[in-house]
Order: structure tokens, then C-alpha cells, then sequence
């Protein structure tokens, strides 16, 4: 019983570590975080191989929690499945006769390493697979341990472990050679009665019921509208992740056997991996488990020496698992023999060894979480945490009410998830398309068609085809010489550079979530096509300290001046990210100067009070 209330201990205090640094809401554009945390509220289909176990458990979390935005709950659902990961963590660690210290030491490392953190404050498949590994292992421990009336239980609820495995995610093959060469060793009878084989097998075959999400949900399909071109079959079977990523990924990192043990170093420090040698002999005890255990982490090491993708680190998560036992495995031997020294030390002195050492070992990732803390944190700073929600709800009030805005997936992603977790702007129309080609095409057929058409970033050709302006945190996409921007808050008539004017200009203060920014409007006309130039806007104080800069080419570097039409105003901006909102006595400094060697063609300098002015 103290074991389970221990472990339930590890449980609350790891959770409450990670609700602690939990992100609060949207914090990433490129990557499957953002998919999961509109995918998971909707039930659209998850990218493959379809995640459906992991997607009906977090879509019930989304509906059960009463608080936070649909992207925390949806990291909420890491916390929780971290949490409970690290508590089978100590159990098996004690299932492999670790002692409590030990087991609670290495527990707590694995619990602030920083790749295991950071897959625990974010929307992520990884931790609930850490779950259901850490769970077929101690599942089949105790089946192994087992001679009586449970054995068969404990078998059967192996086979449902390896079911969820299998029904969330494909690192659960990792783990079969080895398991199955355990299965085999503690019981060869199995080879000769496959009648035992009937209830494991239904355990196994349940989970994979939840694949009936995908079909049941076609009609939603992906968010990149992939499934219905894939298939169910093709889905579930990876629809060519696998075989890119190995062989065709232009993204891919080539990584070799040294770099993956770097970064597996990296997570719990030299003393790690010099304590992990203390197991050895361990190893040579019993050699059923060290023989599980050892596979385990070789087969993980060898799919990461192929898989070329970026975020190789999360797919490491088995051999971390697996180190960390063995750094439990490591501290009990160390425990062990300092036991047989106190053992002759009278009852105060033996407690004063105790504590001592009990001590030594806690403070080791007491420290380590001390140090990293700032890097593990996601709910701070401000810009940190909320940086990625304010610009998705700047783009998306950027837009056209009826408009098309086209973008990478990730940005139009980021749009769709406000206009579902907000309702706001549901008439705006997202284009994803992550190639340029792609991307101007979906331009020119949208302006074409009549559509107010945005865009979120600089592409090539563009301004060779239509006039653009800055329109809040986006481009705003013209017919060639038709540019028809808002009129000026404070109108100008000031020719800073031959050919060129500025015609009005303003400044919004903007006070989001992550911190207070200035949006200075600037509008310029070009009498002629001018020369390429650069502004650099800058924010001055009172005594001409410079507060901020931006230095860019017109428009968000969309928009190069020597394109620009004769007679059409160009609407410009530039945004300050602040630490304070602006004095009253700041002056806005603009600087145009050639991009080549940085020679001055004008300046203009005004106070800011007028646009704060009522």
C-alpha cells in the first residue's frame, strides 16, 4: 500500500509541476501542437496515422475541463497523461527493485529533463505514449513476476497496453522485439498452447476499435484536406510519413549515432549517464529484464538514426524512459551499499546516513529543475505565452470580413482556430499552401474572383503582379495600380527623398496579452517609380534615446519601393514590441537609406502625442 500511495504522490506533484509551466493557450505556428489543439475539439482527422485513441481521450478532456481556451485543454491532456507516466515511472522502477529513494530520484529527473518537460506543457502526442510504454512494461513485470491466479490478468492487461500502443503511436514497435523475446523467455509454454492466446488477443484487438473514429469522422477530414485524397488504409498505415521522412525529406536533419547519444546525454547531465553504469551489475542479475530494457533502446536508437525529421528528440522518449530506469537502477546501488555501512552505525547516526543520502539524491533534480526553470516554463514570459495567440487573433481581425487570406498551413491553421475557439470573422476564408508557386497562384485566382485578398508574407513575383499594403498584422493583395487603403489618420505632405512622399501616417497602441506594442501606419507616394530603399523606423524618448527600431523594406518586406506604381499610395507599417506603453513626449524618427551601403536619402521626425491625442 505505501507504494501506491507514493506513487500517487509522484502523480500530484509532477502535475502540479506541469500545470504550473503549463502553456496557456496557442504557442506554436509549424508544428503538430497547433494541429492537434483544433483538430482535437472539432474530431477533425489527425494527421497519420490518425491518433485515435490519443484524440477521443483529449477530445474528453476539452469537453470536461470548464476552463481555459480549447488549446489549453488540449495541453492539459499532456499534463495529465505526463503526470501519469511519471508515476508508472516509480513503479516500475520499484517492480525492478529500486528502492523508494532511488525510484524517487530518477523519477524526478526524467520528470524536468527537457525534452520530456517540454512534450508535458504543450499539445503533444509523446507523453501519452511515454504513458502506455511505461504501462506495458509494468504490466508485463508483474505478469513475469507472477505465478498465480493473476497471471493471466496481468497478461491480458499487457496485450491492452500494446493494443493502445498501437492504436496512438507507431514508436510502439519499437518495444515489440524486446517484449516479445520477454515474453518468450519467462514462459515458453505460450509457443506450444496458443489456447492462452485468445483473451490477450482481444485485449490487444479492443483498442483498435477507436480507428472507427476516422471513417466516422470523413466528412470533417484533415485540415489539410489530405484524408479524403489517402484513404482510410493509406492513412492508417502512415500515408508516406514514414518512407519520407527516411528517405525524401527536404526538411531532414542527418543525425549519427554520436549526435542522438549527445542529446540523450544532454537530458540528464554526465552524472546520468555515470550513474547508469552502476547498474551493470544489475544487468547481470537479471538478465530477462536487462535483455527488455537494453532492446528497447537500441531499436529506438536505430529508427532515430534514419528518421530524418527535425524534432528527433521526442522520438528519443523510449531510450529516455529506458535511461531513467537505469539511473534508478544505478542510485540503488549506490543505496544499497551505503545501507550495508549504516547498518553498524548506532539508530541517530544511522537516520543522520539516511537522510543525508536521501537528500543528495532529491536535490540532484531539485537542482536541475532550478536551472532549467526559465527554459521549462512556458506560461512566462508574457511574449512567450501568449506571443503566438496574440498575432493569430491580429491576423484574423486583420482580415477582409468576407476576405481569403492565403498562407502556410500553419499560419491559416492558427486563423481557422480563432474563428472556431472565438467565433470571430466566420466569413473569412483560409487558403493554405506551403509552396510559393502554390501560394501565388491562390492569389491570383482570388483576386480574379472579386475576393479582398490578404496574405501573410513576403513571395516572390508578387509585386510584380499587384499592388500591395499593409493591413494589420497582414499584406493586403491589389490589382496592379489599384490600391484603394484607408485614408490617413494625420495627413502629411512631406517629400522625404526625390520622388517619394509621405502622406499621412498614425500610431496604434496595442495592448495584447504578451506585452503592449505600437503599430506605426505610415503612407507613402511615389510620384515615380523610386529607387530601392529601406525605412528604418525608429522610436526616440525625450532626450533622443532610441526606445525601439525597425529596420525593413516597405510593406513587411512585401513590397520593394522600386515597384512600386506611379501615383499609388503604398500603406506601410511597422510594429514595436514594448516594455511599457510609450511616453507621451516619444517621437517616431523614420530614415530612408539604401539597402546596399547604407547611405542616407531623408528622414522625418514627429511627436507621437497627436495619434494619442483624443
Amino acid at each position: 500500500m505505501r507504494r501506491y500511495i507514493l506513487a500517487a504522490a509522484v502523480y500530484l506533484a509532477s502535475l502540479i509541476l506541469y500545470l504550473a509551466t503549463l502553456a496557456p493557450t496557442v504557442v506554436t505556428i509549424f508544428d503538430d501542437s497547433l494541429e492537434l489543439q483544433l483538430a482535437v475539439p472539432t474530431l477533425a482527422i489527425i494527421h497519420p496515422t490518425g491518433y485515435p485513441l490519443y484524440e477521443l481521450l483529449a477530445w474528453l478532456t476539452t469537453r470536461l475541463v470548464p476552463f481555459g481556451d480549447a488549446a489549453y485543454r488540449v495541453n492539459l491532456f499532456s499534463a495529465l497523461a505526463a503526470a501519469a507516466a511519471i508515476m508508472l515511472l516509480y513503479l516500475v522502477a520499484r517492480r525492478l527493485h529500486a528502492s523508494e529513494v532511488p525510484a524517487l530520484a530518477a523519477t524526478a529527473l526524467l520528470a524536468v529533463s527537457p525534452v520530456w518537460h517540454s512534450q508535458a506543457t504543450i499539445a503533444e502526442v509523446y507523453t501519452f505514449q511515454g504513458a502506455i510504454t511505461l504501462f506495458i512494461l509494468y504490466a508485463f513485470l508483474r505478469w513475469g513476476q507472477n505465478n498465480g491466479q493473476g497471471k493471466t490478468t496481468w497478461l491480458m492487461l499487457g496485450a491492452l497496453g500494446v493494443g493502445m500502443g498501437l492504436a496512438h503511436h507507431r514508436l510502439t514497435f519499437l518495444i515489440l522485439p524486446g517484449l516479445l523475446l520477454y515474453v518468450v523467455w519467462a514462459d515458453r509454454s505460450l509457443l506450444t498452447h496458443p489456447r492462452g492466446w485468445g483473451k490477450p488477443l482481444i485485449a490487444l484487438a479492443l483498442p483498435l476499435l477507436t480507428y472507427a473514429l476516422l471513417p466516422l469522422r470523413a466528412h470533417v477530414g484533415s485540415l489539410d484536406g489530405a484524408y479524403q485524397q489517402l484513404g482510410f488504409w493509406r492513412w492508417i498505415a502512415g500515408g508516406g510519413y514514414g518512407a519520407a521522412f527516411i528517405f525524401d525529406n527536404p526538411f531532414g536533419i542527418d543525425r549519427s549515432l554520436a549526435d542522438l547519444l549527445t542529446l540523450a546525454q544532454i537530458q540528464f547531465g554526465w552524472l546520468g549517464v555515470a550513474v547508469m553504469l552502476l547498474s551493470l551489475p544489475w544487468w547481470v542479475r537479471r538478465p530477462r529484464k536487462a535483455t527488455l530494457l537494453v532492446l528497447i533502446a537500441l531499436a529506438d536508437l536505430a529508427f532515430a538514426c534514419v528518421y530524418k525529421v527535425q524534432d528527433i528528440q521526442a522520438f528519443l522518449i523510449p531510450l529516455f524512459l529506458v535511461m531513467a530506469l537505469w539511473i534508478a537502477l544505478g542510485l540503488d546501488a549506490i543505496w544499497r551499499a551505503a545501507s550495508g555501512g549504516w547498518q553498524m552505525a548506532d539508530g541517530r547516526w544511522r537516520m543522520v546516513a539516511v537522510v543525508a543520502l536521501a537528500g543528495l539524491m532529491l536535490i540532484w533534480p531539485a537542482r536541475l529543475a532550478y536551472t532549467r526553470w526559465e527554459e521549462l516554463d512556458r506560461s512566462q514570459p508574457p511574449l512567450r505565452a501568449w506571443g503566438v495567440h496574440d498575432y493569430g487573433l491580429d491576423m484574423l481581425s486583420s482580415a477582409a470580413p468576407d476576405g481569403r487570406v492565403v498562407g502556410l498551413l500553419g499560419e491559416m491553421t492558427l486563423i481557422r482556430y480563432f474563428q472556431f475557439d472565438r467565433g470571430m470573422a466566420p466569413g473569412v476564408e483560409t487558403a493554405p499552401a506551403d509552396e510559393e508557386a502554390q501560394r501565388l497562384e491562390a492569389i491570383a485566382e482570388s483576386i480574379a474572383e472579386g475576393r479582398a485578398t490578404l496574405t501573410t508574407r513576403p513571395l516572390t513575383g508578387l509585386p510584380q503582379r499587384f499592388s500591395l499594403s499593409a493591413m494589420g498584422a497582414l499584406i493586403r493583395v491589389w490589382p496592379a495600380g489599384r490600391a484603394q487603403p484607408p485614408a490617413p489618420a494625420h495627413p502629411q505632405d512631406e517629400a522625404i527623398m526625390p520622388g517619394v512622399k509621405l502622406v499621412g501616417w498614425d500610431a496604434i497602441l496595442r495592448q495584447p496579452r504578451s506585452g503592449p506594442s505600437l503599430r506605426v501606419l505610415l503612407w507613402w507616394r511615389a510620384d515615380a517609380p523610386p529607387i530601392d530603399f529601406k525605412v528604418s523606423a525608429r522610436l526616440l524618448a525625450h532626450d533622443g534615446e532610441l526606445i525601439a527600431q525597425q529596420d525593413a523594406i516597405p510593406v513587411y518586406h512585401a513590397y520593394p519601393s522600386a515597384l512600386w506604381r506611379p501615383g499609388e499610395i503604398v500603406l506601410d507599417a511597422y510594429n514595436f514590441a514594448l516594455s511599457s506603453p510609450p511616453d507621451p513626449e516619444t517621437t517616431l524618427l523614420l530614415i530612408l537609406y539604401n539597402p546596399m551601403d547604407g547611405s542616407e536619402y531623408g528622414r522625418w521626425q514627429t511627436p507621437l502625442a497627436p495619434a494619442f491625442t483624443p
